[in-house]
């Protein structure tokens, strides 16, 4: 039988007997809960740069969602046996990690220029740089630095609806995703004799394809939010002090 009718035999009795979608739930619940401890715990320990604390809480984060996810999936190893309806082998072997993973290979674009004459070289040397006006430049100078607080407006939207849609994505395809886990976490901790000749893969790997670039885009996210709030309210480390400037501004005024 084929992995992909394993798989599907697994999503099958986890959709009809265990609720994937509710459990999926609660592990991101969980996850989001220790992402913001974990921002809280660096700020306590000195880490007071936000463009540093929040991506570091979501790298937190997200390892805790893939550790609470093997525990889910060793947790229910034994039934997906059952659910295989295999027994094990007399004779059976130590786990192992086998399976055919994926290769990426990456192509990058290279350029050459042709070095200017020297004379060229001097005369664009003796001319000034021109002074680029952007706004909030000078950090809290020019119109009160709301360039750099409407540029950490768009980047929090756009974690928050990133972060909506990524937890959106990770419930829905749950049944798919979990089934995926647990049979390569119970191919690696014992392959059964009758299981030997599915491709099996490391479940890590599996959880990374499907989940690492959505998470990578709001740590990112929140990084550029950090760094535009810090430069509109400088000493702030928390959007909340970001928050307050805003409103003392406004105040003032």
């Amino acid at each position: 039988m084929s992995r992909m009718l394993h798989l599907a035999r697994l999503r099958s009795h986890l959709e009809h007997a265990h609720w994937p979608r509710l459990q999926m739930m609660v592990i991101v619940a969980l996850t989001g809960g220790i992402g913001f401890l974990a921002s809280y715990l660096l700020l306590d320990a000195g880490m007071t740069a936000m463009w540093q604390r929040y991506p570091a809480a979501v790298g937190i984060a997200y390892l805790v969602f893939m550790a609470l996810l093997w525990l889910w999936a060793v947790t229910f190893q034994s039934r997906a046996y059952e659910y295989l309806d295999v027994s094990p082998g007399n004779g059976g072997s130590s786990g192992s990690f086998g399976g055919g993973g994926g290769q990426s290979g990456g192509g990058g674009a290279s350029a050459s220029f042709d070095s200017p004459a020297s004379s060229m070289q001097t005369s664009l040397a003796e001319q000034p740089l021109p002074k680029l006006d952007l706004p909030g430049a000078d950090g809290c100078a020019g119109d009160d630095g709301l360039g750099w607080l409407l540029l950490a407006a768009i980047a929090a939207l756009a974690a928050l609806a990133a972060l909506l849609l990524l937890t959106t994505w990770v419930v829905w395809i749950a049944p798919s995703l979990m089934a995926e886990v647990l049979l390569d976490v119970a191919l690696a901790g014992g392959l059964y004799r009758r299981l030997r000749r599915i491709r099996s893969e490391y479940w890590l790997r599996t959880v990374l394809r499907q989940t690492f670039l959505p998470t990578l885009t709001i740590a990112l996210l929140l990084a550029g939010m950090g760094y535009a709030g810090a430069r509109y309210a400088p000493g702030a480390d928390s959007i909340g002090d970001v928050v307050a400037a805003y409103q003392t501004r406004g105040e003032s005024e």
